[in-house]
């Protein structure tokens, strides 16, 4: 039997809860479908970007991630592929790295709590525009709505069903373990550029670090050893995989009704740690479109126009950086330019990481 409701959410990670919590608190009957059993683990750098605070004050869950295990940074270090090393002070309170899988319960709790239908282990098998609106389901259930948001990560379901998907773009994969925490990476988030790829390691509590390590397919495991290794990472330490790190952009609302979030639309470098700062800030944005829609006003050019806008002040570090650990010669040239000019890292590292409202205040 179909179930009529207003907005239907693929994906209840950051950008499907966030994106629900603003639809739902607005009155709206809200969907989500998610085919994970929460909580589950997330390949991810963990990282907070202290842009999301606004976003989650928002949201109205800050002070409930703030009580999350989670590991304080209180640096950046970056490491040449030849070994030269530039450590970047960061501003008291700016970044956090808390557990993905924590996060994201926490979020789609709140969804369900301001009134969303939230179905886990449920995948999403149909997906149709259809007039007025969109007709989705999984294996249990079917529903009709006006306003369908994609929040389905890289390997997007979504947009394979609404035949959107970019091919990818490199043969590039993240693999992302969590570990006993190494000495010398306390209160810190390591990069490390080696010549088959990069690595990046922050603490996330408990004496536990995140280790996450992206190459070429036929290079990463090689990668992940020697990290186990020089980091003294047990063998029974169970590793995650992802992959495409890279693909070509979607539009943001390629159809009326239609609401690309996250990874769906856009895939970032993981290296600058904003990934999810941008899953946050696009589901709110897509919740907000929702509600317009919902009231008679359609939200495609004005989210299109937000979305872009999220992007556009400091997307450019992001690209710098996918530059840099892709061609580790100029990974090379920017940290020894960071080491004769320490400003200069400065002023890059503090477009990503600025001085917001603090984890604890």
């Amino acid at each position: 039997m179909r179930e009529e409701t207003d907005v239907l959410i693929c994906g209840g990670g950051p950008a499907g809860a966030a994106a629900a919590i603003v639809a739902a608190r607005k009155g709206l009957r809200v969907v989500v479908m998610e085919r994970a059993e929460f909580p589950r683990h997330k390949v991810c750098g963990d990282c907070l970007n202290p842009d999301c605070w606004d976003v989650l004050e928002v949201l109205g869950v800050a002070d409930g991630v703030r009580r999350l295990r989670q590991g304080v940074l209180r640096a950046v270090r970056m490491v040449s592929p030849g070994g030269r090393e530039v450590v970047v002070g960061l501003p008291e309170g700016a970044e956090v790295a808390v557990r993905r899988e924590d996060l994201d319960e926490l979020l789609l709790r709140a969804a369900a709590a301001a009134g969303a239908k939230v179905y886990c282990g449920e995948a999403m098998t149909r997906l149709a525009e259809v007039e007025g609106g969109w007709e989705a389901g999984t294996a249990e259930r079917a529903w009709r709505s006006r306003v369908f948001i994609a929040a389905d990560g890289r390997n997007s379901t979504s947009c394979r069903l609404l035949r959107l998907s970019p091919a990818p773009l490199r043969d590039r994969v993240a693999v992302q373990c969590h570990a006993p925490l190494a000495a010398g990476h306390e209160e810190r988030v390591s990069l490390e550029i080696f010549g088959d790829g990069y690595a990046g390691i922050a603490p996330v509590g408990d004496g536990e670090m995140n280790v996450c390590a992206v190459a070429a397919a036929g290079d990463v495991e090689g990668l992940r050893r020697r990290l186990m290794e020089r980091l003294g990472i047990p063998e029974g330490v169970e590793w995650h995989r992802m992959a495409p790190l890279e693909r070509a952009d979607l539009a943001a609302s390629p159809r009326a009704g239609l609401f690309l979030t996250g990874d769906v639309a856009r895939v970032v470098e993981p290296f600058t740690g904003e990934g999810i700062y941008y899953a946050l800030k696009s589901g709110m944005l897509a919740g907000q479109a929702a509600v317009m829609e919902m009231s008679g006003n359609p939200a495609g050019g004005w989210y299109a126009r937000e979305h872009a806008g999220m992007y556009r002040r400091r997307f450019w570090v992001n690209r710098l950086a996918r530059v840099a650990v892709t061609r580790p010669w100029v990974g090379s040239v920017v940290i020894r330019a960071g080491a004769a000019f320490p400003g200069l890292l400065r002023w890059v590292t503090s477009k990503v990481v600025r001085p917001l409202s603090a984890p604890g205040g």
